[in-house]
């Protein structure tokens, strides 16, 4: 993590390789007809070496309650990613058909969860066991110190093995009778934990916002009996109900979540759900002396910490930050004020994480409307996020301002100077 105290504006001596970029004349199409330029006039390059003057890497992400599509992982030491789904109101009793009163629950048959995955990311060469647990405990069931050892063979639920040609999308895991009847006994909660084993880079992706993981179950083993269904439901705690609606389906990771960088490094992805933060300092005679035809952010991208997951591709994208500068708290900014990539056609790239060298995001039209707006209404800042962070051992580490000078971050301006302005 690279926080540090924000440097005062940059002068003029932060304009370095100012360049006669291109041969080819600007035309009209390439200005704004209220902004005269001169259409003689070459594009010109400039790089600011200190235009980024804040880097930082948060971690965390998602945070509960913020998606409840969660990728089942398991590959190791890389990384090991498990589900818990609550069910805390269990029934008591169910009503026959014509009965005007109800009947105490004395058997359970034909129990089952059910939930959805995503096929195209849960692909498999090789069989997969999805395990069933039950995890349920009085100590604080949301720590991985606490959860962890109750996947053991004595809480086994269920298991459903699955061939590669038999991986739909709808799966539903057998589970143990007795126990569920048993929950509805002694407790009325019942809390299981999904884990997925089977080969090296087992992964099935649990599609939650979808269609939420389910149970059902019959009073009786007569099958014309109409079946029970329970929905997720988590009771604690009692005094938030914010996060108590987030605890009814979450993530457990048991392994591979990589903490903050290194300095001199900021990130993107893995397991730890990374996010990097970068805020500009852009000198005023820049953007109002020029207009500006392209920005491209400059990254240098250095092999990951971790490669060993998976040789893919992660995909990244650009949000900016929409926070006014009195939001002081950049983690704040990083994760509550983001807009929408699409609104201002903002560049998205997808790297391999053992790769490196120089990459571009092009941010032009971010830039254009920073010029519009001005510093006092808003703070010039970007994220970069992975679309499946915290659900993915890929990571992409790239050099922060803190790293070798010639490897930093840097702004790319291509631009014509601003002749004056009316309508030519």
């Amino acid at each position: 993590m690279s926080d540090r105290i924000l440097r005062g504006a940059l002068g003029a001596a932060l304009l370095i390789g100012s360049l006669a970029g291109c041969s080819e004349n600007v035309t009209g199409s390439l200005g704004c007809p209220a902004l005269c330029t001169d259409e003689s006039a070459l594009l010109r390059d400039t790089v600011l070496v200190g235009a980024i003057v804040l880097d930082s890497t948060f971690i965390g992400f998602p945070r509960l309650g913020e998606s409840r599509d969660i990728s089942l992982l398991s590959q190791g030491d890389t990384a090991d990613i498990r589900l818990v789904a609550r069910f805390d109101t269990l029934p008591l009793s169910f009503r026959v058909t014509g009965a005007l009163t109800d009947s105490l629950i004395r058997s359970v048959d034909s129990a089952s969860l059910i939930f959805v995955i995503d096929t195209v990311a849960s692909r498999t060469k090789t069989p997969i066991i999805i395990d069933a647990f039950d995890v349920d405990t009085t100590a604080a069931d949301t720590v991985p110190t606490t959860l962890l050892p109750l996947f053991r063979a004595s809480r086994l639920l269920g298991s459903q093995t699955i061939q590669p040609a038999e991986l739909k999308d709808t799966v539903r895991l057998s589970l143990n009778n007795a126990a569920l009847f048993a929950k509805i006994k002694d407790t009325l909660r019942l809390r299981i934990g999904l884990r997925v084993r089977g080969n090296a880079s087992a992964k099935v992706r649990v599609l939650g916002s979808a269609f939420a993981p389910r149970i059902r179950f019959r009073v009786s083993a007569d099958t014309t009996v109409k079946p029970d269904t329970l929905v997720l439901n988590s009771g604690s705690p009692a005094d938030e109900s914010t996060i108590r609606r987030s605890l009814a389906l979450y993530a457990i990771v048991a392994a591979g979540a990589l903490p903050v960088p290194p300095v001199g490094r900021f990130t993107v992805g893995g397991i730890a759900g990374a996010r990097a933060y970068l805020q500009f300092d852009i000198p005023p005679i820049v953007l109002d002396s020029v207009q500006v035809i392209r920005a491209s952010l400059l990254l240098t991208q250095v092999r990951a910490r971790s490669t060993g997951a998976s040789a893919d591709s992660l995909a990244f994208y650009t949000q900016p930050v929409l926070a006014s500068p009195s939001v002081t708290d950049v983690f704040t900014a990083a994760s509550s004020f983001l807009g929408s990539p699409a609104a201002y056609g903002i560049d998205s790239l997808k790297l391999a994480p053992r790769d490196s060298g120089l990459r571009s995001l092009e941010i032009v039209n971010l830039v254009r409307v920073w010029r519009a707006v001005g510093v006092t209404n808003s703070t010039r800042a970007i994220v970069l996020r992975s679309p499946l962070e915290g659900n993915t051992a890929a990571e992409l580490s790239f050099v922060s301002i803190e790293g070798p000078v010639a490897l930093r971050p840097r702004l790319r301006l291509t631009y014509v100077p601003r002749r004056g302005f009316g309508i030519p």
